[in-house]
């Protein structure tokens, strides 16, 4: 999948993120990471995202569309035995996005789910942030897009990596006058990164969400020195909790 915008390292789009994923990660424990969430269309794969609430779950805003949401996954293929499977219903994208041929700011939207989710090991919501993450901090990253392996360029299980945040400062001089405050910037370690399939994913910092997937460059994801860029949460903490109250 390659046009819709979300490329943590790879094009624009949406039906981009259909075969982005994961460089060079390795497989998570199983059920580590018991917020990742899939957005399905039928069987195919669209984006990731995050549960944040029992009825809520972030994603990006090019991430548009109505889909089956899947909870406590980690093997695509098997049963697990701890599955969710929920209907997203009503959404909320940022109002100040303006798409992704225009700019990946405010690159975030909310779903509510049809039902609410049980809490079990394997689903629970990740905090929102209090704070912004400093440079250099390490966080990581999850989901089942692309790897790059054209072997196996979809995996079965959930994929991890570890990457540390880039500065702003660093970050535009690799992506000039396109990086605002609110996007975070992490990797740009050579093999390594989100990739297509990977979008609206959770960016992870110290037991907190502080960025979801949303660009980067072109393609093969993963090139040295170009991180991927990921909507900034902790600038949106105040409207994501506002949505959530009044809807």
């Amino acid at each position: 999948m390659k046009p819709s915008t979300f490329l943590l390292l790879c094009t624009f789009g949406l039906s981009q993120a259909d075969t982005e994923k994961i460089v060079n990660g390795m497989e998570c424990p199983p059920h580590s990471r018991p917020w990742q969430v899939g957005l399905f269309e039928g069987s195919s794969l669209r984006c990731g995202g995050v549960l944040i609430d029992r009825r809520w779950v972030l994603t990006a805003a090019h991430c548009s569309g109505r889909y089956w949401v899947r909870l406590g996954e980690h093997s695509l293929s098997r049963l697990d035995w701890t599955e969710q499977i929920r209907r997203s219903g009503f959404s909320v994208t940022h109002p100040s996005y303006q798409g992704a041929l225009r700019s990946h700011e405010h690159d975030l939207r909310l779903l509510r789910l049809g039902t609410p989710v049980r809490l079990t090991r394997a689903v629970q919501p990740l905090p929102l942030p209090s704070a912004c993450a400093a440079p250099g901090t390490e966080c990581h990253i999850s989901g089942w897009g692309t790897t790059n392996q054209p072997w196996s360029p979809f995996p079965d299980r959930l994929q991890c990596l570890n990457l540390s945040i880039v500065s702003n400062a660093a970050c535009q001089a690799v992506f000039p006058e396109r990086i605002t405050d609110n996007m975070v910037c992490a990797g740009g370690v050579a093999g390594r990164d989100a990739c297509q399939g990977d979008s609206g994913g959770p960016l992870v910092c110290g037991g907190v969400l502080q960025g979801l997937v949303s660009w980067g460059s072109v393609e093969p994801c993963g090139q040295r020195g170009i991180p991927g860029v990921y909507t900034n949460i902790c600038k949106y903490v105040d409207w994501i909790l506002e949505i959530m109250r009044n809807n």
